[in-house]
């Protein structure tokens, strides 16, 4: 029995542990809510189309994204890194959606460092060794709409682009905005709220130096009653 507890905990313990190799810190920050996740077992170099990626119209993975860039609000976020994030020559990235391996075929992409592709970034962080590439859900759904394109009914693949040297670690789409204003402004509020209470009270002290005095007071009578207690015993 005891062999068997020890295996069952051990087991528990890894899961454990995997389970936290899979979050990311930074996307976990600035989400509301993680709606989708795609974290490749090997990060991905810069291949474009690759018929072993399992980001596309025949996995869950995919059928998780196609449904979640279509939230309200959403926001594609890629990890990769930090060097995908400089606008230098040489650097940058094109990721998207394409049918085909053909490149003349990509469907909606978009590239940081020289504007090529039919999007832009919203937003690139660095943050130590990784680049964060925010894109607009809704404008990349946009671009595909344009195209024709439907992700829950075309055969499709998502392309990796980061620049020679980069590698890819993961396509997250996020839910951010109004809930975590909402939930910053009420601490904000609650924060001056206390602040008050505090100086209210400090203004009450100094405004009655007698109620000062009276408090200190109390404990010398109360010792004064103990003596006179124990001298009628």
């Amino acid at each position: 029995m005891k062999k068997f507890v020890s295996i069952a905990l051990a087991i528990v313990m890894m899961l454990s542990v995997s389970v936290c190799a899979f979050a990311d810190d930074y996307v976990d920050s600035i989400a509301t809510e993680v709606l989708s996740t795609y974290e490749p077992l090997f990060p991905m170099d810069n291949g474009w189309w690759t018929e072993d990626s399992d980001l596309g119209s025949s996995t869950d993975a995919g059928a998780e994204f196609a449904e979640a860039i279509l939230v309200d609000g959403a926001k594609i976020v890629i990890k990769a890194d930090a060097i995908a994030g400089s606008t230098e020559d040489g650097y940058g990235f094109q990721y998207g959606v394409q049918t085909t391996d053909t490149w003349v075929m990509v469907l909606a992409h978009f590239n940081y460092a020289n504007g090529e592709g039919n999007l832009a970034a919203e937003e690139v962080v660095v943050e130590g060794d990784y680049a964060y590439i925010i894109v607009d859900a809704a404008e990349f759904v946009d671009a595909l709409t344009a195209n024709d394109i439907d992700l829950t009914v075309n055969t499709w693949q998502w392309i990796f682009g980061a620049c020679t040297g980069a590698k890819t670690y993961g396509v997250y789409v996020v839910s951010t905005g109004a809930a975590a204003e909402e939930t910053t402004e009420e601490a904000e509020a609650a924060e001056e709220t206390t602040e008050e209470a505090a100086e209210s009270t400090e203004t009450s002290t100094a405004s009655s130096p007698d109620t000062g005095v009276a408090l200190a007071l109390v404990p010398m009578a109360i010792a004064g009653i103990a003596v006179v207690s124990s001298k009628r015993r």
